[in-house]
């Protein structure tokens, strides 16, 4: 990862935006950011570590922490940060969560945290946009891309102020969870987990089939397998001779049912014979309803052939109803338009009133129009007259304000002075606040640390005795788990014979031994639990079994955490040295008196520059004040006199004007109120006249279709008189009394063929059922009905036979069958079970080894890791020994630690003044700073060289050169300056004056009392 483009607003000191642009460094830069204390050094390396993944390099501040107090309300705190990765350009810009001023009204609102992240082309335009708004994704996708997370990325990439200590003394779990993702070795992990996870499920697999094995032997109540094999031949045996004596029983059961089939059958006949006879005397009865239904068939076809008169009569009878209503509704409709026709004549006599009115408001509305220029004219002084107060006003108010100012200001340069003087007497007392600062904070860190490791001491020690008491616990429910399972499977064996024994028949073979008599049968006292019983309490004694190796587990893990942590307090306190009896408030309040002592010194420092040149600017701005006064005063003058004149004009124009058209709305409403008078008036005088000629028409209109409809009316009553007189002469000549007799046997097409149907249906039926008695009769005519109890009585014990024939089979056959089901499942387990033996052989052993459960006790990614820390401690030996003087060499601890504690990856330092190997916990601090630079520069050369993925082409350096002397800062420099030559970029940021003379190619940060800022130093 290679930095391109940082840009800050309103982040930390910087209280306006910020751009670093690192293409101006060239290729492979050594740098140094330089400034003074509290300037911003930090913050740019803050800046990239918060625009990546939302956190500062100390993780003592959050974003939200960030905003510059200096900055203006509505300029937001933002960084932007473009990077280069393995040939492809990333910008990541991140907001963090801040109060700004609201977009409408007063007040300000809450700006939640947002982050967006780009691929970009080569000349700056977006390709495509990563992550459009959600802060843990852009954090999640920076991880994938640079291979690191934040912890990783500040002990590898950045070595922050107070943190270079943090790789150099990691132990070995935590220095293995950062090299696994430094050189992608989870591979290995992945691969110890999956031979161990294989290796444990062999052995379950084993364990299963040896306990399916046992079952099934004692399910089967065999001794052993030779056992269960004579058992098998002697059940065939029976079996066999069982079978026999079942074919010869449905022999003779298939014939009897045959007979009585035939029986059945014949009894059925006689009994359709008598159904036969009941059903032809029944229709004999229904012979006179079919002569009546014959009759009514006659009658129809009569009435049918006078069915025209009667409708012609019918239908002008009905068309002569319906004329007299409509003549009925004609007179009603001329009588109601007479009517309205003279309500209407006494609206029409209004017109000539209207039309009068109409004339009266057109001369009003002349007489009106005339005033409305007079009204504009007046409203356009008005206007003038009211700006010319505003400005008389205005001018006045900046007088009063100016010369107030200018009293205040004269006030304020007075106390401007007294404040300088006092501010430099302070800067010169408290110089030495800054270094009294530093110590303070690591022994804070130091104390919380141990009263961290104390607590978390006291509650392993706690949770362990509490996982004690639990395994013990569980210990003895699972025995009695194992014990209730094993009675449960005993007791299901005892029902199954007892079971068994309810079958046997004195005189039958028992289906298990083969005896005739059966002396004493088993009997079972209790209801004998189910298979499934059987299965849930061996499932249930499994699950304890697996929870008690949960817990011994767990109780394992927790010891080792209690033995690291009774490191972490040891080492500690030797840190802490005589502070490790003061308390963590105590210290923290001693800290905190400390850094606000030192933030006042550093607010007065950053202050002093400030009040000089605001009295300067103070001075200058009293003489602009003063020949402000001045011009002021001569514009109030020239807006007065303009004022004096418009006055005058507006006198005149008031004088031409009515009091009531002075307002030119006034006119306006005027002139609109009598233009909709008129024109209402005139819609009304038109509305009467068209209603008029509309009334004339309709009353037309209504007298011409009651003359009509009157003489279509006479017209069919003539009609109907013929129509009457042709129907009463034909019904005279028929065969029916009268116009009822006629209306009675009358039927439609649909009740004509209901009756034809039913005559033909009943003909059909009674031949049918004629003929089919005669048939019957001749063929029972010799025979008699069966005796069927007695064929019935043969059939039932024939069919009793077979049942207890084919029930002695079946239990021989089903006991031949289990047994066969047992042998088969005998043979599959001893196949399965060899199987197992030869994988075990495998996975069983590549675990052990991969896992580290064999020699030094060190796993597979332990080991890979080993070998690459090897090298890195190469080159970090290399350069350390350079900055050393050749004393110093770094080297992998090969001991193993003691307990269950993680070892392997553990460092030492060799020193060859003195000829021995020692922790690095006792290394100075500044010879611990050559350490870890030698550390991160080595582990960066390795990694690349590995080509794993994650490319480290940048390292920032923050503080720690102020602890070496000119001799090893020389050594060190020169050490940076040959890595510069590999293509590497490195930063450094420093106070130290050397520093300027040996790194000409510098970022400075200059600090003042409206913020800092960048400047850019080439030589």
């Amino acid at each position: 990862m290679q930095p391109l483009v940082l840009e800050m607003s309103a982040f930390g000191p910087f209280a306006a935006q910020e751009v670093i642009d690192f293409k101006r460094l060239g290729e492979r830069p050594l740098f140094l950011i330089n400034g003074p204390t509290g300037s911003g050094k930090t913050t740019l390396l803050d800046a990239i570590c918060f625009a990546l993944y939302g956190k500062t390099t100390g993780d003592e501040r959050e974003g939200a922490q960030m905003r510059s107090d200096l900055a203006n309300a509505e300029q937001l705190t933002e960084v932007s940060f473009t990077f280069a990765l393995s040939g492809q350009v990333f910008r990541v810009r991140r907001v963090p969560e801040q109060a700004r001023p609201k977009s409408r009204g007063e007040g300000f609102t809450q700006q939640s945290a947002e982050a967006q992240l780009w691929q970009l082309a080569e000349d700056g335009t977006e390709l495509r946009l990563i992550v459009s708004n959600k802060v843990t994704e852009a954090t999640r996708e920076i991880e994938q891309l640079l291979g690191l997370n934040v912890d990783q990325f500040r002990q590898v990439m950045v070595l922050p102020q107070g943190k270079f200590r943090q790789l150099l003394m990691a132990d070995s779990k935590d220095r293995e969870h950062i090299f696994s993702q430094l050189f992608q070795t989870q591979i290995y992990k992945k691969l110890e987990d999956e031979l161990k996870i294989r290796s444990a499920e062999i052995r379950r697999e084993a364990d299963n089939l040896t306990r399916q094995k046992t079952v099934l032997l004692e399910q089967s109540g065999a001794n052993g397998e030779e056992s269960l094999v004579k058992n098998h031949l002697e059940i065939k045996e029976k079996t066999d001779c069982s079978y026999k004596k079942l074919e010869e029983c449905r022999h003779q059961e298939n014939q009897t049912r045959e007979y009585l089939r035939q029986s059945e059958t014949l009894l059925a006949r006689f009994a359709q014979l008598d159904e036969l006879r009941k059903s032809i005397l029944i229709l004999a009865e229904q012979s006179h309803s079919i002569e009546a239904d014959k009759l009514r068939l006659q009658r129809a076809s009569v009435a049918s052939q006078l069915q025209p008169a009667y409708d012609q009569y019918l239908q002008t009878q009905q068309r002569l109803s319906q004329a007299e209503r409509q003549l009925t509704q004609a007179e009603e409709l001329l009588n109601a338009k007479k009517t309205q026709q003279a309500l209407l004549a006494e609206e029409t006599q209004k017109i000539p009133h209207l039309q009068q009115q109409i004339n009266e408001w057109g001369a009003q509305k002349q007489e009106v129009a005339r005033y409305l220029e007079k009204s504009k004219q007046l409203q356009g002084v008005e206007k003038a007259r009211l700006q010319a107060q505003q400005a008389c006003q205005a001018k006045r108010q900046q007088n009063a304000v100016a010369n107030a100012e200018l009293d205040h200001k004269k006030a304020e340069l007075v106390k401007l002075d007294e404040s300088l003087a006092q501010l430099r007497f302070n800067i010169e007392e408290n110089g030495d606040l800054p270094i009294a600062v530093d110590r303070a904070k690591q022994q804070v860190e130091q104390a919380k640390r141990l009263q961290e490791a104390q607590i978390k001491s006291a509650e392993l020690t706690q949770k362990l005795a509490t996982l004690k008491q639990t395994g013990i616990a569980l210990n003895e429910r699972e025995q009695a788990a194992l014990s209730d399972a094993n009675r449960i499977e005993r007791d299901w064996h005892l029902g199954q014979a007892a079971i068994l024994s309810r079958s046997l028949q004195s005189g039958q073979p028992c289906p298990v031994c083969g005896s005739d008599n059966h002396p004493s049968p088993a009997v079972s006292e209790i209801e004998p639990p189910s298979q499934n019983d059987v299965a849930q309490a061996r499932d249930k004694a499994a699950e304890l079994t697996q929870e008690l190796s949960l817990k011994r587990e767990a109780y394992s893990l927790t010891n080792k955490d209690l033995e690291n942590i009774t490191n972490v307090i040891t080492e500690v306190k030797a840190l802490l040295g005589d502070e490790e009896n003061l308390s963590v408030d105590a210290l923290e309040q001693r800290y905190l008196e400390i850094k606000r002592q030192c933030d006042i010194w550093m607010e007065q420092r950053a202050s002093l520059k400030g009040l000089e040149s605001k009295k300067a600017e103070l001075s200058a701005s009293i003489a602009q004040l003063e020949q402000r006064l001045a011009h002021h005063k001569a514009e109030f003058d020239h807006a007065d006199k303009m004022l004096t004149e418009i006055e005058k004009e507006y006198a005149l124009v008031v004088a031409e004007l009515p009091e009531a058209y002075r307002q030119s709305d006034a006119v306006q409403k005027a002139l609109t109120s009598l233009e909709a008078q008129m024109v209402t008036a005139d819609d009304q005088v038109k509305s009467l006249q068209k209603r008029q000629s509309a009334m004339q028409s309709a009353l037309d209109e209504a007298t011409a279709t009651q003359r009509i409809r009157k003489e279509s009316c006479e017209a069919l009553k003539v009609e109907f008189e013929h129509q009457l007189s042709s129907w009463l002469s034909a019904l005279s000549n028929s065969v029916f009394n009268d116009q009822t007799d006629f209306l009675s046997a009358i039927l439609d097409s649909e009740q004509q063929h209901q009756v034809q149907e039913r005559i033909q249906r009943y003909e059909s039926d009674r031949l049918k059922k004629q003929g089919a008695l005669t048939a019957i009769e001749s063929e029972l005519k010799n025979q008699t009905p069966p005796d069927m109890a007695t064929v019935e009585a043969v059939w039932h014990a024939a069919k009793l036979q077979l049942e207890q024939a084919e029930q002695q089979w079946r239990a021989l056959h089903n006991q031949q069958i289990v047994l066969e089901e047992k042998l088969k499942g005998l043979e599959q387990i001893k196949r399965e079970t060899e199987a197992l033996q030869q994988q075990y052989a495998v996975a069983g052993t590549l675990s052990d080894v991969a896992n580290g459960q064999t020699g030094n006790k060190v796993s597979l990614q332990r080991f890979v890791l080993s070998v690459l820390l090897d090298d890195v401690l190469i080159e970090a030996s290399h350069r350390l020994s350079l900055m050393s003087k050749g004393r110093y060499r770094l080297l992998r601890k090969e001991d193993r630690a003691k307990g269950n504690r993680a070892s392997g990856l553990d460092l030492e330092v060799e020193d060859a003044y003195a000829g021995r190997i020692r922790a690095v916990a006792t290394l100075s601090g500044g010879e611990s700073f050559m350490a870890a630079l030698a550390l991160a520069l080595g582990l960066s050369d390795v990694v690349q060289a590995y080509a794993g993925g994650i490319r480290l082409d940048t390292l920032f350096i923050d503080e720690g050169f102020g602890s070496l002397d000119p001799e090893s800062l020389d050594l060190a420099i020169r050490t940076l300056t040959d890595l510069q030559q590999s293509g590497r970029m490195i930063g450094i940021i420093s106070h130290v004056t050397e520093l300027k003379e040996q790194i000409p190619l510098r970022i400075d940060i200059l600090s003042s009392e409206r913020g800092s800022r960048i400047c850019w130093r080439d030589s």
